[in-house]
């Protein structure tokens, strides 16, 4: 039996569910080239990676250097990737609320924690602290991004908001304030206060982590 149709066989007689981590990868990769069989493959892009829990912080450029995955092959596990990544967004949180601080971070770490650019997120809340809008605002690189006060109080108004919380990732996976982060959020504090608006928190996402302001009484 061709050892690329293995963890098909697999699946149809017992489930998908029932597939190894690398055999559920040697699923989507299909096939390899003639120095490694899939398997061996599917083993190199979770080392890549570092660990399979890890597979949604690979990019284009990590993937293509792995012998044996060229172009379209790369694209095609980049949207496997991404679908993974939409999907488990969907019903995990539809409407974080404020008083679910581990809910809120769940859906904050799905929403972020994968990107390897900085991101910073808004989540736009109404008087009742219900979810009128959530959104990544602002990009930058692996390191900062710029992030605009007057646009957000702005889009706050515009959406008739009345509190909001705000986030940004860490790609380095240390969630400790810089800084600037602590400026920013003194500014932001400071002008949602003057605009009438509650600046719920500030929270910094890592992959295995997260940093509140508001827990460690620096919202001001």
């Amino acid at each position: 039996m061709n050892s690329e149709m293995m963890p098909r066989e697999k699946a149809l007689k017992y489930g998908i569910a029932t597939l190894s981590d690398i055999e559920l990868l040697a699923l989507v990769i299909k096939s390899a080239y003639r120095d490694k069989d899939v398997f061996e493959l599917s083993k190199d892009v979770i080392e890549k990676a570092g660990c399979f829990n890890d597979l949604l912080t690979l990019s284009y450029e990590e993937l293509v250097s792995i012998k044996g995955i060229k172009q379209a092959k790369a694209m095609e596990i980049l949207g496997i990737l991404e679908i993974s990544r939409r999907l488990s967004k969907i019903d995990k949180v539809s409407q974080p609320q404020i008083s679910s601080p581990e809910k809120l971070v769940e859906y904050l770490r799905f929403s972020l924690a994968y990107s390897q650019q900085e991101e910073f997120f808004v989540i736009f809340l109404n008087s009742g602290g219900n979810v009128i809008r959530s959104e990544v605002m602002f990009r930058g690189n692996s390191s900062s991004a710029v992030v605009g006060i007057d646009e957000i109080l702005r889009k706050a108004l515009l959406l008739k908001a009345r509190g909001l919380i705000v986030a940004h990732n860490h790609p380095s996976d240390n969630c400790m304030p810089s800084d600037a982060d602590i400026d920013l959020t003194s500014k932001l504090y400071s002008s949602c206060s003057m605009m009438g608006l509650i600046m719920h928190d500030h929270i910094i996402i890592c992959r295995t982590d997260y940093f509140s302001f508001k827990m460690h009484s620096m919202l001001k």
